[in-house]
């Protein structure tokens, strides 16, 4: 494999209840797609069954004498029902049935075996059996014969290692306790609180992992809490104000997804999560049989090419059950992606082609026109096309870094796009007939990018121009937060009219350029406004020194910051601006366009229609929110 390192992978499948089990080959296979994500570092599974056994069963790492094992298990007061041992390549994998009394049992095994240097307890659970080692994802699923089993869910990792080794499977995911494992990618800020929080409550056993402390902070919680409550706290999304001080310990922070399967003993769940400013991608998917996650779409393409696809959404969760199916979609009034079902025209055929090698084969076709079939996830495509116009259709999803740095090439995308395309885009146009990831079009500072679909997080972040190189980007469905950050120039056009459902921090520390917005943007979603207190402190300021009055500092406490500022006095307004930094906060308006922004708009819709084949000229005559940079 033409190997580049990236982050770590992820993927879950569950069946729907009238759906048959799931092979284990279906877990390898669409996480060693994605090998590139991970190293030989370490991969694994878990598998989960629900109300198959009545046993519990626990798997130990062990490289000392197994009747050593026995007796610590006996003398912790677990009762050894049956044993068997798999296969392990650096270190043997003892496997048991087993009773006890009381749960702390397992986490003074754990810790004996940490202090000797011997072993990990590594799974433990009725419904759960966790499969993990050093390797690529096949390299571990051959060594435990996963296409021998079934499961009604699994969950797959394949690592990069960052904050531990990889030379032992204690480090590899999926990391679990009692029945509940998690896999993820990203790193956990937190992990100091949160490490901390699980010490008070008598777990001090770790093998150094952040990963291994989020399942830990998850059995606590839905051992006290609802799953919805014990997420909520998770995610920092919790409004009551008691739970949140009393569970601050929980909150996870830092940029992370993560998968997490669940047996409560009536049902099994798989959920996802992602942190406020979504860093790691989470794919959603949903067929007639299956519900999918992912850190990429084309491993959901590959086994169900007609799935239903949609982003997780900033901050939130997803959860799905084996009885229930979705429960919550991860993404307020989502609306999934369909196959566009376009025939494919003759051309290259992706299918067989390395991940990271289509320009070389898009290059040597004919009359600089290529036509590429079946691309799934294909990376960087466009990056070394020479200085000379191309005009390119790609059939499928687009992988991360599509038309990074271009300068004059036509790509169109009959499918939805990955993270981070077209960065540093200097000219050309780029038409997504579907959804883009997180990133689009960063530091883009000339060129042209349609979408018919929906964009992600930070879209346009860094957009600027250079005289006459002007940059415009018209997105015809929904965007996530932080649109336009750092905006120094171009026109960025929102054709959806959301119902105020829109992304937060919009332009915040806008410096040129303009967007406009179809419909109205509630002004808490505009620019990074200061939190409550840092409001409070200012209007209380401003009493205190005479400008305003009580009956003033009431009235306008009500309001968002953003909102403040024009209606206070204006050597008022001098003051506000330098209490909070007030380039972080653009200007806006929700109005019907002017004459003159008519007439520019006109002209990028009229491309916009011709070239997507849409009418949208009528949406001109409606009020849009239009952001600007704020005067000084």
């Amino acid at each position: 494999m033409n190997y580049i390192p990236s982050s770590c992978g992820l993927f879950g499948i569950m069946r729907k209840n009238d759906s048959p089990k799931i092979s284990g080959n279906v877990p390898v296979k669409c996480l060693d797609y994605i090998r590139y994500r991970g190293s030989d570092k370490g991969s694994g599974y878990a598998s989960f069954n629900l109300n198959e056994t009545n046993s519990f069963t626990v798997k130990i790492f062990y490289r000392d004498e197994e009747e050593k094992l026995q007796a610590l298990l006996q003398n912790n007061g677990i009762t050894i029902h049956g044993s068997y041992t798999e296969a392990g390549k650096s270190i043997k994998s003892c496997c048991y049935d087993v009773a006890f009394e009381n749960s702390r049992s397992l986490d003074d095994v754990n810790a004996a075996l940490w202090d000797e240097g011997t072993g990990r307890l590594y799974s433990a659970g009725k419904s759960l059996l966790v499969y993990k080692g050093v390797g690529y994802p096949d390299d571990v699923g051959n060594e435990y014969a996963l296409d021998e089993k079934e499961a009604d869910m699994w969950l797959a990792h394949t690592r990069q290692p960052t904050n531990s080794p990889g030379y032992l499977p204690y480090w590899s995911h999926p990391f679990s306790t009692f029945n509940i494992a998690i896999v993820h990618n990203g790193d956990i800020s937190s992990f100091g609180a949160n490490r901390e929080y699980l010490k008070s409550k008598g777990v001090t056993s770790f093998v150094g992992t952040d990963s291994e402390v989020i399942a830990h902070i998850f059995k606590e919680l839905v051992g006290e809490y609802d799953l919805i409550t014990s997420l909520k706290i998770m995610s920092g999304n919790m409004d009551n104000p008691q739970i949140r001080y009393r569970t601050r310990g929980c909150v996870l922070d830092g940029p992370y997804t993560l998968i997490i399967g669940y047996d409560d003993g009536q049902d099994i769940y798989m959920i996802a999560m992602a942190d406020r400013t979504k860093l790691r991608p989470a794919i959603l998917g949903e067929d007639e049989k299956h519900i999918f996650i992912a850190s990429e779409e084309s491993q959901i393409r590959i086994m169900s090419p007609d799935a239903k696809i949609w982003t997780l959404e900033p901050g939130s969760f997803f959860i799905s059950s084996l009885k229930n199916g979705i429960i919550s979609s991860g993404r307020e009034k989502h609306k999934n992606t369909e196959k566009l079902g376009i025939a494919r025209e003759k051309g290259i055929d992706a299918a067989n082609i390395a991940y990271n090698m289509l320009d070389p084969e898009i290059i040597k076709s004919p009359g600089n026109r290529a036509c590429v079939n079946n691309v799934a996830g294909h990376r960087y495509i466009g990056i070394t096309f020479p200085d000379e116009h191309r005009n390119v259709t790609l059939y499928g999803n687009a992988g991360n870094c599509l038309m990074n740095l271009n300068e004059n090439n036509t790509v169109t995308v009959r499918g939805n796009v990955a993270d981070d395309c077209c960065d540093a885009m200097n000219g050309g146009l780029l038409k997504i007939f579907g959804d883009a990831g997180d990133v689009l079009g960063q530091a883009l500072s000339g060129g042209k990018i349609y979408i018919t679909g929906n964009v992600g997080n930070r879209t346009c972040i860094q957009m600027r121009e250079y005289g006459n190189s002007i940059p415009h980007v018209v997105i015809r469905g929904k965007f996530d937060d932080y649109l336009g950050e750092y905006m120094a120039g171009g026109t960025i056009l929102v054709l959806s009219d959301n119902g105020g459902n829109f992304g937060k921090y919009i332009g915040s520390g806008m410096l040129g350029g303009r967007i406009f917005i179809r419909g109205m943007v509630k002004s808490k979603n505009i620019g990074v406004q200061p939190p409550l207190p840092v409001k409070i402190g200012m209007l209380k300021a401003l009493k205190i020194a005479g400008i305003i009055e009580k009956s003033e500092y009431i009235r306008l406490i009500r309001k968002n910051f953003i909102d403040i500022i024009e209606e206070l006095p204006e050597d008022a307004q001098i003051y506000a601006r330098k209490y909070y930094s007030g380039h972080q906060i653009p200007d806006y308006s929700y109005r019907n366009l002017s004459s003159e922004e008519k007439h520019d708009l006109k002209i990028i819709l009229s491309d916009f229609d011709r070239e997507m084949g849409r009418n949208s000229m009528k949406y001109l005559e409606d009020k849009f929110t239009v952001i600007v940079p704020r005067k000084s």
